[in-house]
């Protein structure tokens, strides 16, 4: 064969292959491929109004490694929506992903769960996919859900003894407080944006010394609507003897206080 066939048979080859990859690595009209690497972190620290910043590690909340968050990969344009059970697990995997605009989403827990030791993360991070290239992003969670206690002061202590509180959630779970004022409290986690009602009994002290005093109930009280990442404190006081005020600490804006009517138990 003549030396110019073969010059313009290399040519015609090269053109084809020079095509092809710039048609498959294209990031312009997403026909590229890219890798991603992704890393997750947790705060797991509650703001607060009327102190320092709470960090739930004190109390044994569980704080996610950086891998153990499940993850969601988003890209509406492909119309792409994968999810896996661990960050580790996709990043084992180490897949090609076509260029583009992607949304991941990390989680650690479950929104509807209620209960001790119920922490719902929540975090996402945009990253684009660029052809030939590795994509990385470090995706902060934050608590999502909330948290509530029953706590009750020195003057309320005085007055009332053998106090007993329940907290009861809109999904219908109902959590039992024995608090003592100086005493820590473990708080709940429970879904945000729900209604809770907390009620209770009590007694007061004793008139003869002989006997555990008579017991009283305190009418229902509630709170419409929780906060995500926020700490709800209720505080139940006597300042008045014979009387009963709630406390409601909502840690991030306010505090709203009401008086709680008591009445004696029938029954008891």
């Amino acid at each position: 064969m003549k030396p110019s066939i073969l010059s313009a048979l290399a040519c015609a080859a090269a053109l084809i292959l020079g095509s092809c990859a710039d048609e498959g690595m294209n990031t312009e009209s997403g026909n590229g491929f890219g890798r991603i690497r992704l890393r997750g972190s947790a705060n797991g620290v509650i703001e607060t109004r009327t102190r320092a910043d709470f960090d739930l590690s004190t109390i044994g909340v569980t704080v996610p490694a950086p891998g153990e968050f499940a993850l969601e990969l988003i890209c509406p344009a492909l119309q792409f929506d994968e999810e896996w059970p661990t960050i580790d697990d996709f990043n084992t995997e180490d897949e090609l992903y076509k260029a583009g605009s992607y949304t991941a989403v990390i989680t650690f827990g479950s929104p509807d769960e209620e209960g001790i030791n119920k922490p719902y993360y929540y975090g996402e991070e945009g990253l684009t996919v660029v052809a030939t290239e590795t994509a990385t992003a470090q995706i902060n969670a934050a608590i999502a859900n909330s948290l509530a206690e029953v706590r009750t002061t020195e003057a309320f202590d005085n007055y009332f003894h053998d106090a007993t509180f329940t907290l009861k959630t809109a999904s219908g779970n109902e959590f039992t407080f024995t608090p003592r004022s100086g005493e820590s409290v473990v708080p709940v986690f429970v879904k945000a944006a729900t209604k809770l009602t907390v009620t209770g009994t009590a007694r007061r002290q004793s008139q003869t010394g002989e006997d555990d005093g008579p017991e009283i109930v305190f009418a229902e009280q509630s709170l419409d609507m929780t906060k995500a990442r926020t700490r709800h404190i209720f505080t139940f006081d006597a300042a008045d003897a014979g009387s009963a005020t709630l406390h409601i600490t909502l840690d991030e804006s306010q505090e709203i206080t009401v008086a709680v009517d008591v009445e004696l138990n029938e029954n008891a």
